[in-house]
């Protein structure tokens, strides 16, 4: 048995070339892979609620579709994140987009909500280890003092992928069809696939033979004998990436339902408004995502969860077009603060043999929420009045970054700005 040693990990994080690419290299290439990952993911967005009111299903269907998703994602986080750790960030991330390729250019030869639930589920599944495997790359290579920052470069390629993603898939809906955006998407991961497989190198740091007495070190259950600390850090890094998760994904039937039929968006206006929270977002990780690195991870999850509130204050009480862009961007900014903070946390509290594993516990988290919420939605979108869910997601969202606030009186504000302090471990 083999396991990372930090000493390695260290060597990688200061200057060396990584198989002859420089570090930062490898960042922006992850960052690509990451935005036509999340460009072909996304394109199909803006098609689901015009495809079921076609066939003449009820908005409550996208949180089925969410929840098979998410489900597929759940059960397949533990063994993705060990694989990451064991085989390496590479293998892990090509399986991923051979999924969304192969899940995208079968999607529309179905037909029928059954087939297209199973579908989600399967893409859930296959991708599962994509993130993991991206975030645990990047913080074998980053710098302790600028890990939220280039975090943030990689997660800003999701971002910049919602914007790209829907408005395109919203334009060759109305434009081609159904199928356009799917066969699109499929091409667009398969460019991913390529650059992964002859220009990402592999970042794991060096193996050395694991010690044979006492338990092993590589399965998934040594991160619960021998959980990241403070303990008190991870449980609230955790219970804030389960409660936006769950808001977000729980509101969506009912905020789709709201926007399509009470005020007659088209297919291009979503996608516009969901692409302009992806620019807002892209511009707060790649612009503002190193500030926790300076001001420490919780003070900047706490102020970014409030500002992302605005989404769910707009779709309740401006969901006209114009107003909705702007709480788009509010609410953009917000994660794009949140997004490289708790990333950069959760590498603060793990050693290095644990980093797919530790990025896989919270795909676990986020797919958990991913969910329940689709479930929760699936039993009440069609009985509940919209503005129920979207002012129940808005004090959601401010509890959670209450939770933040406590975290910083309770620790500092620098606790994990880079690193967590012996004195911190120890508890």
């Amino acid at each position: 048995m083999v396991v990372e040693t930090q000493q390695a990990a260290s060597i990688e994080s200061n200057g060396i070339m990584v198989k002859n690419v420089r570090p930062m290299t490898v960042v922006l290439l992850l960052a690509a892979c990451t935005t036509l990952m999340m460009t072909g993911h996304s394109m199909p967005y803006p098609v689901l609620a015009p495809w079921l009111i076609a066939h003449n299903i009820g908005m409550g269907a996208l949180g089925w579709m969410s929840f098979a998703f998410s489900l597929g994602n759940l059960i397949a986080a533990p063994g993705a994140g060990y694989l990451v750790d064991r085989w390496g960030r590479r293998p892990v991330l090509i399986i991923g987009l051979l999924t969304i390729v192969i899940v995208n250019l079968v999607t529309p030869y179905i037909d029928g909500l059954i087939p297209f639930v199973v579908l989600r589920f399967v893409l859930g599944f296959g991708n599962a280890g994509i993130m993991p495997a991206a975030l645990a790359a990047t913080a074998d290579i980053a710098p302790e003092e600028r890990r939220a920052q280039w975090i943030g470069y990689v997660s800003g390629g999701i971002s910049i992928g919602l914007i790209i993603g829907p408005t395109i898939g919203g334009v060759l809906y109305d434009a081609l069809g159904f199928a356009a955006p799917f066969n699109v998407s499929g091409v667009m991961a398969l460019v991913a696939v390529i650059l992964v497989l002859f220009i990402v190198p592999e970042t794991r740091p060096a193996l050395v033979p694991e010690p044979t007495d006492g338990p092993s070190r590589s399965g998934f259950g040594d991160i619960w004998r021998n959980p990241p600390r403070p303990l008190g850090v991870l449980a609230t890094l955790l219970v804030v990436e389960f409660v936006w998760t769950f808001a977000w994904v729980a509101t969506e039937p009912a905020m789709i339902r709201q926007l399509y039929q009470q005020y007659a968006y088209t297919a291009t206006m979503f996608g516009v408004v969901v692409g302009v929270h992806g620019a807002a977002t892209a511009l707060g990780e790649f612009g503002f995502g190193g500030l926790s690195d300076r001001f420490g991870r919780f003070v900047l999850i706490a102020i970014g969860l409030v500002l992302h509130a605005a989404w769910y204050i707009g779709v309740d009480q401006a969901p006209q077009y114009t107003p909705l862009i702007i709480a788009s961007i509010i609410a953009g900014l917000g994660a794009g603060l949140v997004i490289p903070a708790i990333g950069a946390a959760y590498v603060d509290i793990s050693s290095a043999d644990q980093r797919g594993r530790i990025a896989a516990l919270k795909e676990m988290v986020l797919s958990l929420g991913g969910m329940l919420g689709p479930l929760f939605a699936a039993l009440t979108t069609d009985y509940l009045p919209p503005a129920y869910f979207f002012r129940g997601a808005t004090a959601m969202i401010l509890l959670a970054s209450g939770l933040a606030a406590v975290m910083i009186w309770r620790y500092g504000r620098r606790l994990v700005a880079v690193g967590a302090p012996e004195s911190a471990v120890e508890g």
